[in-house]
């Protein structure tokens, strides 16, 4: 009678414990992974006039990665799957070290927005060296695009 009471109540037991380390741990290891890492960014300013001139007007995006360790960096205006092309953007860094992605104005008139609409900006800075298992980071942000002379319709 005692191998029968082992049989019946410890074996499924265990088998219990088993599966139940292993379902814990499998998530972690197999589906957990993201090929990028995220990245906070702020827009600047958040509000353009797409009627601007000027070769000097750009928006400023701040990143909160290091310029030291980014190899280069891609815009994309509302999940589009071409990148902004590398003439308009510039790359430098502010007083901390921190990488700023300048985006000319330029850029946003060739793209042909709709004016009077927020539009979200994608920032993906490649990194030279990999750090958390990171190979580029990735971080998002609105900029609103304002219409003719400024106004915004309402």
């Amino acid at each position: 009678m005692h191998k029968s009471c082992l049989r019946k109540i410890c074996f499924p037991l265990f088998s219990c414990i088993i599966m139940m380390s292993l379902l814990v741990y499998l998530p972690m290891t197999c589906f957990g992974e993201e090929e990028t890492c995220p990245m906070g960014v702020d827009v600047s300013p958040y509000q353009v006039n797409i009627d601007g001139g000027g070769v000097e007007h750009s928006v400023r995006v701040l990143t909160y990665t290091w310029y030291s360790n980014t190899a280069g960096a891609f815009v994309y205006i509302n999940e589009n799957e071409d990148a902004i092309e590398s003439e308009y953007i510039q790359l430098t860094r502010d007083s901390v070290g921190h990488l700023v992605v300048k985006i000319s104005l330029e850029a946003f008139q060739n793209a042909g927005l709709e004016a009077d609409a927020s539009h979200l900006l994608k920032i993906v800075a490649l990194l030279k060296v990999p750090t958390d298992d990171c190979i580029e980071k990735e971080g998002t942000g609105d900029i609103y695009i304002v219409g003719k002379n400024g106004k915004v319709s309402n």
